[in-house]
């Protein structure tokens, strides 16, 4: 029997029945769940649902106070009052009423009544859709109190509807999550929905509303922790809702919506284009599905405006902003100002407006935001940042107000460390402003403190690399702008060194620790050193190929790292109250970082917006040189044109010639008795050709090149690390004995274009290989062969092509021949260790191996280069940019020539680099002024440009310094 028949005869017989026939209040009550019925999935007509509201009062004043059947009476009514107030007809007072005959329904049950369950989950769907438009925290305590009574109360063969239940208790536990900020909540909620999909029946009607269920708590998690598996397990689960459901579906279009949040997400963190145009496609289908004045219509109508200025952002297209504010007006102008989503979306018109340059109305939607959300929730610090930073903007009283805003946000303990970490980086960014002109000098070093503990607390042991590189993106520039301060406010060199080591290379310095030799430890206490290295086995498994992520191998691998984590902490901490080992794996202290720089001193470049310096670190001590003339923004501006038109000149005058002259390194010195130096630059110096700083085209020896040997770490910590590596086998052992140079040539590169000169590079490197009894080894050009190969190696050189990821640093890999299904890349690199038989040079013969494309990584330093080196290489000779085919067999002919020469030892590979670029350097110079390079010996020990007498101007050749890229890693 159809709707429309039940109907009929139901409207028959009460033409039939007597009023005092004690059926009739049933056949109305029936009456009332068909005309909701029908209302709800055949024809969403008003008429409809007002005949379910009037019959279903009937029923219940028709029943008389102690009947049993009033309970269900009353549930009928709750759910036809409920269901116009999601309408677009919907009354003031519906949700009320509705709520008040749900709570008198559950009261007049017995405890014994089988439908029960149906009436707490009926109440606790209503009260929760009360908080979200009210935020009553009330209404949300007594939804899940509900909730959890009905789940208890579900019959054992009813797995459907327990299902259902569970789900709707994750929904309101995360709902407490975002009123309290307890992320234990959130937790709470991702574990009672998965019980929920893995209980329903599959062909349960409720088992794709509960998969999407799950999929947006994993979802909001994400948000939170920056977990890749949780995202792609998210996306995995809402595309599976949507498959499982049509058009015609109800749930439909609020699964589009979800799904289409998910892409969101995806595309913030890959920047990859197609998933933001599924975002939106999926958005407005689900929008086109939404009926005007349908209560969800706002909330789709914000996620389309947040896609649209994400858009916006990636295009510059002033029609993207433009629709992006016309969706949020939208959403704005169809909610109440109670509405939980309200202030976000008036945050979110502020950023809009503040992009279109109304500042004016911008500052007003933020005040609205800010006022609208009560402390303690935990997106409140992402409201008072807006704020603030449109308060920044102006003058005298707003400023100080703006510091109070940044202030509250850093030190809300309820937000989410991100948003606290935003905070932080605005304040110390703005540190003179905000703090130094009003002499608040204790305050700003306290921010500088705790802005570090904040990034030891975001980037837990247990996340996996590329989570770890995504977060800590929100970090960028913090350690820099922290140790400026200490160095403005007179806390000394070593203060700022502990904050530039502790703030910077979070990612590598974690890999380090578990790499870490714990021999000492071992020794005794063995009990320890075993939880150690068990721990570390289980942090150091590889996540699951990119085409697993979102499985359930994921999900399980991604909870045992995290215990592993919390577990490792509690490790380390026992390992640090012990005596002798109070500093197990700390950043390094001073007395370490003297040590270090015995072999030569360790030039630590600080470019932040208040002042930059070099801070020289000598085996004497630690000195501070303010390089006055270094901006932040001249190095910004610099650094666009790099590649193309590299001023070294600037470099030298500005950043390198100061620090050479600082440490008595003003001219060329004899041969056999070059000083060292360490160059550890930060911020965007980490682009820059240090080493080929200088004046090359004037008399003279004003040049890095003719002053000292460069090498490059990105932190103290990776040189004290390197030097911690086993000496290198001695040079000398017959091949048939020794280890490996592996050989891997890429002439020809598939999609790519062709290096002509790749093979003469190889049989140049392997012809001195054998001179230096080393036996080569080319295994197949794939990197499951290359990656093998590296256990028996000695020496790998690479030639053919490198590729920099723009956004995704981890992603940058060598080009070899399955580069485009099976990249070896960066991360792939991290996931090997090769300490037990480390490896001595590897030479990356590409382009940009040792570049960081991706402005929010320059603090991680994280690149080919790196890589190999954290690999277990004890030196790596790579690239900044795009290198020159010719030039890259002169340059390799050299630097082996010279390992030939002076065998295998650490000085000789910075040596051999650094005379093969200045060999080339000098062939340049000849190239540039070919009628004023004369042979004879200069300052440099070598040829030098002299003007000619007879000219009055001189012709300069523009010829590209294709000998600058190059350098050295190592120890």
């Amino acid at each position: 029997m159809n709707l429309n028949t039940a109907i009929s005869n139901s409207e028959k017989a009460i033409q039939l029945i007597p009023e005092t026939d004690r059926g009739l209040p049933d056949v109305f009550s029936n009456l009332s769940v068909f005309y909701t019925a029908r209302y709800q999935y055949v024809t969403g007509s008003r008429q409809d649902l007002n005949q379910a509201i009037r019959t279903a009062e009937k029923a219940v004043n028709l029943t008389p106070e102690g009947d049993e059947d009033l309970p269900g009476r009353l549930s009928n009514l709750s759910n036809a009052l409920a269901a116009r107030h999601e309408s677009k007809w919907k009354q003031e007072g519906d949700l009320d009423r509705a709520i008040a005959e749900s709570e008198k329904a559950v009261r007049t049950a017995d405890e014994a009544t089988p439908d029960l369950y149906k009436l707490l989950n009926n109440l606790a769907q209503q009260l929760g859709e009360r908080y979200v438009e009210q935020s009553k925290a009330n209404d949300l305590d007594a939804a899940i109190q509900a909730l959890h009574r009905a789940q208890e109360r579900v019959p054992c063969e009813q797995l459907g509807n327990k299902a259902t239940i569970l789900q709707q208790l994750g929904v309101r536990l995360q709902d407490r999550y975002f009123h309290t900020g307890v992320l234990e909540d959130l937790d709470e909620a991702i574990q009672t929905t998965r019980r929920a999909v893995e209980m329903c029946p599959k062909d349960d009607k409720s088992f794709a509303i509960v998969v999407n269920a799950l999929a947006n708590r994993l979802g909001t998690r994400y948000t939170i922790t920056w977990e890749e598996h949780d995202l792609d397990e998210a996306i995995r689960l809402a595309q599976n809702a949507v498959d499982l459901t049509r058009k015609g579906d109800t749930h439909h279009p609020m699964f589009l919506a979800d799904l289409s949040n998910r892409l969101g997400y995806k595309y913030s963190r890959t920047g990859n284009n197609k998933d933001l145009q599924n975002a939106i496609e999926n958005c407005k289908r689900s929008l086109e599905l939404t009926e005007s004045g349908e209560s969800h219509e706002a909330r789709r109508l914000g996620s389309l405006a947040i896609l649209k200025y994400r858009e916006y952002l990636a295009t510059r297209h002033s029609d993207h902003l433009g629709s992006a504010i016309d969706c949020i007006r939208r959403a704005i102008s169809i909610s109440d100002p109670s509405h939980c989503h309200y202030p976000g979306w008036a945050r979110e018109l502020s950023v809009y407006l503040s992009h279109a340059g109304d500042d004016e109305e911008s500052m007003q939607w933020a005040e609205i935001a800010v006022k609208n959300t009560p402390q303690g929730h935990p997106e409140r610090s992402a409201w008072l940042i807006q704020l603030a930073n449109l308060l920044l903007k102006r003058v005298g009283e707003d400023k100080a107000l703006a510091k109070q805003h940044f202030l509250e946000a850093f030190y809300d303990e309820f937000c989410p460390i991100g948003e606290r970490l935003m905070a932080g980086r605005c304040l110390l960014s703005n540190v003179k402003s905000l703090f130094i002109e009003q002499d608040d000098f204790e305050t700003a070093y306290q921010v500088c403190k705790d802005s570090m503990g904040l990034i030891s607390l975001f980037g837990p042991r247990h996340l996996s690399s590329t989570d770890k590189q995504n977060v800590l993106t929100l970090a960028v520039g913090l350690a820099s702008e922290a140790a400026a301060i200490a160095l403005e406010l007179g806390k000394g060199p070593e203060q700022a060194l502990r904050f530039l080591e502790d703030g910077r290379g979070r990612l590598l310095g974690s890999l380090y620790d578990l790499r870490s030799n714990v021999k000492a430890v071992e020794q005794q206490y063995p009990d320890l050193a075993l939880q150690f290295t068990r721990l570390r086995d289980t942090l150091n498994t590889p996540s699951p190929a990119t085409h697993e992520s979102g499985s359930t191998a994921s999900t399980l691998l991604a909870h045992e790292r995290k215990r592993a984590g919390e577990f490792m902490d509690k490790v380390i901490d026992e390992i640090r109250s012990k005596p002798g080992f109070d500093q197990f794996l700390l950043p390094p202290s001073i007395d370490e970082a003297l040590d270090a720089a015995k072999q030569g001193p360790i030039v630590v470049l600080n470019l932040s917006r208040l002042r930059s310096d070099a801070l020289i670190i000598r085996s004497s001590g630690v000195d501070v040189l303010p390089l006055l003339g270094l901006s932040y923004e001249e190095v910004q501006m610099q650094s666009t044109k790099l590649v193309q038109d590299p001023d070294l000149g600037w470099l030298w005058d500005a950043v390198v010639g100061p620090v050479l002259e600082f440490l008595g390194f003003n001219a060329t010195p004899a041969d056999r008795e070059w000083p060292r130096v360490w160059w550890i630059p930060t911020g965007a110096l980490v682009k820059f050709p240090l080493h080929a700083a200088g004046h090359h085209l004037k008399p003279g020896s004003g040049t890095a090149l003719d002053r000292a040997i460069s090498s490059y770490s990105p932190s103290i910590k990776s040189i004290m690390h390197g030097r911690e590596r086993n000496a290198v086998d001695n040079p000398a052992v017959p091949a048939s004995e020794g280890r490996n140079l592996v050989l891997v040539s890429m002439e020809k590169t598939p999609g790519e274009k062709t290096l002509g000169n790749v093979p003469e590079e190889i049989a140049t490197v392997e012809s001195l290989g054998i001179a230096m009894n080393i036996s080569g080894d080319s295994p197949p050009p794939n990197k499951a062969s290359v990656l093998s190969a590296l256990g028996n190696c000695r020496i790998l050189h690479f030639a053919g092509h490198g590729s920099t990821h723009a956004t995704q640093p981890l992603k940058s890999h060598l080009l070899l021949q399955d580069w485009q299904t099976d990249p070896l890349t960066v991360q792939s690199l991290l996931d090997i260790d090769l300490a037990t038989n480390p490896p001595f040079l590897a030479y990356l013969s590409a382009c940009g191996s040792g570049e960081v494309a991706h402005e929010k990584s320059v603090d991680e330093s994280i690149h080919l280069t790196s890589a190999f080196q954290l690999a277990g290489f004890r030196h790596v000779i790579g690239t900044l940019w795009q290198v020159n085919d010719k030039v890259c067999v002169d340059m390799a002919r050299e630097v082996y020539t010279t390992l030939k020469s002076e065998g295998l030892n650490d000085l000789a590979v910075s040596a051999g680099l650094h005379r093969a670029t200045r060999q080339l350097r000098d062939e340049w110079v000849q190239k540039v002024h070919p009628e004023g390079f004369d042979t004879r010996e200069g300052n440099r020990k070598g040829k030098v440009w002299i003007p000619p007498q007879k000219s009055k101007s001189v012709v300069v050749k523009k010829v590209d310094p294709l000998w600058v890229p190059y350098v050295h890693y190592g120890v």
